[in-house]
């Protein structure tokens, strides 16, 4: 080889190299970019875990509900003040918040007088002192009980 030959290919040469080196660094910097997606989606994964078990807490939470709805009920007392005492310490185990002004608390109520088995007339009195005579609350625990 002639040494114009060589000059000349020596910068193909180099040129040839920057390309490798460019394909490398595009390579490298796509697995780069791919990591973030696997963190979303693992976090995605996370808050899913976290929300699925948030739904579950609460849906125990209204079965306890419905179940001490169901043994007050049935023992014939109207102590609200009672009643709602155990309902408040039941959320707080569950780590449920602001359940007094959820619905899922007086539907699982209403669910709770229904499985009580009680006469209209009972019935009607303990929706109207458990709802506190609120028109909502009281349409919630109908729900419940139908």
């Amino acid at each position: 080889m002639s040494l114009k030959t060589k000059a000349l290919l020596l910068p193909a040469v180099g040129l040839a190299l920057q390309g490798c080196s460019f394909s490398y660094s595009s390579e490298s910097s796509v697995k780069t970019s791919a990591s973030p997606f696997t963190s979303s989606a693992s976090m995605s994964e996370s808050s899913s875990s976290s929300s699925k078990s948030s739904q579950n807490r609460k849906a125990h939470y209204e079965k306890s509900v419905t179940e001490y709805t169901t043994e007050f009920a049935r023992s014939g007392s109207n102590d609200a003040v009672a009643f709602y005492a155990r309902i408040s310490q039941l959320a707080q185990e569950y780590g449920i918040t602001g359940w007094d002004g959820d619905k899922g608390t007086y539907v699982a109520i209403g669910k709770g007088l229904a499985g009580a088995r009680l006469g209209q007339p009972q019935y009607e009195a303990l929706r109207r002192l458990l709802a506190n005579a609120d028109p909502t609350r009281m349409q919630y625990i109908d729900e419940g009980y139908h």
